[in-house]
């Protein structure tokens, strides 16, 4: 399920290979190191992105120096971040386009950029469904 997400994050693909395999690693956690990843993923800083997973900065610095591991909540929505910004590269076709539209007003959602409702998982459907509207053609 989140196979090329996981690579995004610096994992590799047959490391959730089959349900078992990414159930385990996700409840292991991701490692620390995912963090640099997912940052560059959506061109945000080390704070953004431990808000966005829902985890303390100092928290995440410490677990980094001790090559720990994130929580399994943390590794499970560092993981849809991903799979959500595949989703959007996949129909934007470049990077940069997905970051522009992220970071800008979508009127389906409030007026709120994409990007800034991502730190819940109802955020992220929400965006992906928009993902998905777009890629349809199923846009008002």
């Amino acid at each position: 399920m989140y196979a090329s997400a996981y690579q995004m994050l610096g994992g590799r693909k047959s490391e959730m290979a089959t349900v078992e395999k990414s159930i385990a690693l996700i409840r292991n956690g991701l490692p620390v190191s995912a963090l640099e990843k997912g940052t560059q993923l959506l061109g945000v800083t080390k704070t953004e992105y431990a808000r966005l997973i829902g985890v303390n900065l100092r928290s995440l610095q410490r677990k980094q120096q001790a090559s720990g591991h994130l929580s399994p909540a943390a590794s499970e929505h560092a993981l849809m971040l991903a799979e959500m910004v595949r989703l959007a590269d996949e129909y934007f076709s470049h990077r940069e386009a997905t970051l522009r539209w992220l970071n800008q007003p979508v009127v389906a959602l409030g007026n709120l950029s994409p990007l800034s409702v991502c730190d819940t998982y109802t955020g992220i459907h929400l965006v992906t469904e928009e993902i998905n509207k777009l890629k349809y053609g199923l846009t008002a």
